[in-house]
């Protein structure tokens, strides 16, 4: 009796602690639960604080390689800057010398070109105050007499007019003369002529003369009354040249030394009808008037008796060009 008591008893204990060992369980699941998710929980905020370290590193890092190259940019513009300045300065110090250096040479220029001008000055007023008035009546009476005789040729002599024309003709042109066939020839000198209804350049040549004793005047264009007119050329007898004036055998004209590059090259001229036998045709030339090179243009000049003429010309002297001007000597 008593076991089954004790037995009763045993179970009925067990019935009350069986549930009471099933609630320790459970709690101890949720607390294993629980532990789990904040061990996972902390495992992510540490990943978490770990990738934001990583991330400020990074930026950090990247801070400073930007701070590093903005320094380098502020160097490499600081030495450009400052080879900039010093190039300039430089430059600025060569300008300076050079411009001294051409003031000095431009004001010994100016020097030099105002004595060769004084000089210069002096001996053309010399020379032009000891021909100027024989020269002059002496001009002066050979041209009239010149157009006097030119005048009373194509009156007296010369052909009808052949054109009375409106309209001008243009410049004559400027020709080349070739060397002449025999010295019997005579060069014919190129004009204007005018053909279906507009001018037409008739071009130089040389011919033989008709006769001997016979001279060619050229044709020309005239104006009369307000209209042009052509007289062509034709052939005349040879009037006697005009007697040679007596002339003052001058000294050769003193040389002019410049310091100047040569002349520009000769100009190409057309040169007029000869005035008269024996006369002698003075080519142009480039001539200094003291601060610049002028064109002297051609002319004929009358025979001078026992004289002849020195053609001018320049010629290099040392780093200067010198000039010899053209002049009358004895034969």
């Amino acid at each position: 009796m008593r076991s089954l008591v004790t037995a009763t008893a045993i179970l009925f204990g067990l019935g009350t602690a069986l549930p009471a060992w099933a609630d320790r369980d459970d709690e101890r699941d949720q607390r294993r639960e629980h532990e789990q998710s904040d061990r996972a929980r902390q495992d992510r905020e540490r990943k978490e604080r770990e990738r934001l370290d990583r991330e400020r590193q990074d930026r950090e890092r990247a801070d400073r390689a930007r701070q590093d190259r903005d320094r380098q940019d502020r160097e490499r513009a600081d030495r450009e800057r400052q080879d900039r300045e010093r190039m300039e300065r430089d430059r600025q110090d060569r300008d300076r010398m050079a411009h001294e250096r051409d003031r000095e040479a431009s004001e010994r220029d100016r020097l030099n070109r105002e004595r060769e001008r004084e000089a210069l000055e002096r001996d053309r007023e010399v020379r032009d105050r000891e021909a100027a008035e024989r020269e002059r009546r002496m001009h002066d009476e050979e041209t009239r007499e010149r157009e006097a005789r030119e005048q009373q040729q194509f009156r007296d002599r010369g052909p009808d007019p052949m054109y009375r024309l409106n309209v001008a003709p243009p410049a004559p042109r400027a020709e080349m003369r070739t060397a002449p066939p025999s010295p019997r020839h005579t060069w014919i000198s190129g004009y204007w002529g005018w053909r279906d209804g507009r001018h037409v350049w008739m071009e130089g040549r040389w011919e033989l003369p008709p006769a001997p004793g016979r001279t060619w005047v050229d044709a020309r264009w005239v104006m009369e009354n307000g209209q042009w007119v052509f007289f062509p050329g034709h052939w005349v007898s040879a009037a006697p040249p005009p007697p040679a004036p007596s002339v003052y055998v001058e000294p050769p004209p003193a040389e002019v030394s410049i310091a100047l590059g040569p002349p520009p090259p000769r100009r190409v001229e057309g040169v007029p009808r000869q005035p008269g036998n024996g006369y002698i045709w003075i080519e142009g030339d480039w001539i200094w008037n003291g601060r610049q090179y002028l064109w002297s243009p051609g002319r004929w000049e009358a025979p001078r008796p026992g004289l002849m003429w020195v053609a001018p010309r320049w010629q290099p002297f040392g780093a200067r060009m010198q000039w010899r001007p053209g002049h009358w000597v004895r034969r």
